[in-house]
């Protein structure tokens, strides 16, 4: 009697556990697409959690049927992660129950890519068993105003793989006015007079130390710890520390130079300073008047703002602002940050991460040349204490005599929780932006990221559908210099003449605070 071949059965296979104090995982990286077949112990999923990364391998030889997730998600352990088809009978306990159908893998020749809004959903696990598949946080915004996911049929699914977003929530419950906007959109706010103006940007440029510390330098506080490792964790391999004598403002003043050279506009001309920085080089009189006595514009209006990571991005919309409402008509937007100053070399969370730099720009008036959109600017104040430095301030302004608080004097980083605020706050700036602008992903030529960390960047990137390939990416060489490193990647992406005219870049950031900020520059 000739053997039979086994039928294929479906399984869910859910968000894996990893002990009893970890409760959340942050999906990285997933790296098959429904259609794919794999065997048992590939690779299929990269997953964060506190710090550690790890490789989920497929439990069995199988074709994926449907994710539950996206790059960027946190779910906790034991929710819904995937469907797979296999005949693995040492899988039955995982079997779904019911008549959902097994859907036919992928022949090999067609390339696996993330389904269009237009394609036809496969069976799902979901909450949502007909229509687009939801992603778990859609599926909770839903559910929070009091709407049955099942019964929505006329939302527009945006998503990777044509999922329902919440980002597509939010649209949805603002077209109806059936409940505010969440926060962290700040595109739903209605455009006024003047937001929708744009001014130039004429010219670009950034400055670095001369002083180079690579990751395995920094390594020797830390024995226990592999480069490859901190690599992997980080994506940094070097960064740039000021020497001895060198300030943030004589950075500034190279930043400024080569903006100036670029733009073409005479130094003469220009009546404003923005300049923006966590850690000036004195707390008064202002960095900014610092900078513009350097210059050799001592009239010009000069202040400094904090916005922390989101610094610069805030200081190009004041500026357009200053522009459009006619107190100024060339402005330097500049920032400037030594965080090798405040950085504690004993400290395994913040030791690899930070770098010194600066960057700037040329905003003027001009009705040619790059123009710069308005920036959305948002934040969330919950998550004030996951960045800090306590020391410095009123409350705190020395050390105690026997320096027992002297850590409050450097930067302090809560690596979980900023990790898993940051990549759904980028990718909403870059959503948002996208949607403002009613782009499409491939629309956009590049994004220009706050560098905070790679594995932060390539989970954005899946997350939105946009390659990699098209971040401007610096942290391996120049580390995170907070403020100063959206200017600095745009600066030197510049310099290497990488953008082409009319191509549309979006910036974003999220800072200490939180703080958000994205939007559009046209080249």
């Amino acid at each position: 009697m000739a053997d039979t071949k086994p039928e294929p059965f479906l399984i869910d296979v859910p968000i894996p556990s990893m002990g009893a104090t970890v409760n959340e995982l942050t999906i990285i990286d997933v790296m098959v697409n429904t259609g794919d077949t794999f065997a048992k112990g590939d690779k299929i999923a990269e997953l964060e959690s506190d710090k550690s990364v790890f490789e989920f391998e497929a439990p069995c030889d199988g074709t994926l049927q449907a994710l539950e997730v996206r790059a960027g998600d946190i779910v906790p352990s034991g929710s819904p992660f995937m469907r797979i088809a296999t005949v693995d009978d040492s899988l039955l306990h995982l079997a779904v129950k019911g008549d959902a159908a097994v859907v036919a893998p992928q022949t090999p020749s067609a390339a696996p890519k993330a389904a269009s809004p237009a394609a036809t959903p496969v069976p799902s696990a979901a909450p949502v068993p007909t229509g687009p598949q939801w992603t778990p946080r859609a599926a909770k915004l839903a559910k929070e105003a009091g709407l049955d996911p099942v019964a929505i049929t006329d939302i527009k699914a945006t998503g990777p793989g044509g999922r329902v977003s919440g980002d597509d929530v939010a649209a949805y419950l603002a077209s109806r006015a059936t409940a505010p906007v969440a926060a962290s959109a700040p595109a739903a706010l209605p455009e006024t007079d003047g937001s929708a103006a744009t001014v130039c940007i004429a010219g670009v440029g950034y400055a670095v130390p001369t002083n180079v510390r690579s990751t395995k330098d920094v390594l020797k506080e830390f024995p226990g710890r592999t480069e490859e490792e901190m690599v992997k964790l980080t994506g940094i391999r070097e960064r740039r520390f000021a020497g001895e004598g060198e300030t943030a403002t004589d950075l500034a003043v190279i930043a400024v130079g080569h903006a100036l050279e670029q733009s073409g506009v005479d130094i003469a001309s220009i009546d404003g300073v923005i300049m923006a920085t966590i850690i000036p080089d004195q707390p008064v009189p202002a960095m900014a008047s610092a900078l513009a006595q350097k210059l050799g514009v001592p009239g010009a209006l000069a202040f400094d703002l904090n916005a922390a990571c989101s610094g610069w991005l805030y200081a190009l919309e004041i500026g357009r602002s200053l522009i459009l409402g006619g107190t100024a008509r060339n402005l330097i937007v500049v920032t400037a940050e030594l965080l090798s100053r405040i950085t504690n070399p004993r400290d395994h969370e913040t030791a690899f991460l930070f770098g010194d730099g600066a960057g700037a720009a040329i905003l003027t008036n001009a009705a040619d040349g790059h123009r710069l959109h308005r920036m959305a600017l948002s934040g969330d104040a919950n998550k004030f204490s996951a960045i800090q430095r306590r020391g410095g301030g009123a409350n705190k302004p020395w050390p105690k005599p026997e320096a027992i608080d002297v850590d409050d004097f450097y930067l302090q980083v809560d690596g979980p929780v900023v990790f898993k605020g940051a990549v759904i706050a980028f990718a909403n700036e870059i959503e948002d932006t996208l949607r403002r602008h009613n782009l499409k992903p491939e629309d956009i030529g590049w994004i220009v990221p706050h560098q905070a960390n790679e594995r932060i960047l390539r989970a954005v990137s899946k997350r939105v559908g946009i390659p990699f390939d098209r971040f401007v990416v610096t942290i391996d060489k120049y580390g995170n210099t907070s403020g100063a490193s959206v200017s600095m990647a745009l600066g030197w992406a510049a310099e290497e003449e990488i953008f082409q005219s009319g191509d549309k870049i979006i910036f974003c950031s999220v800072g200490a605070g939180f703080t958000f900020a994205g939007g559009l520059l046209v080249w």
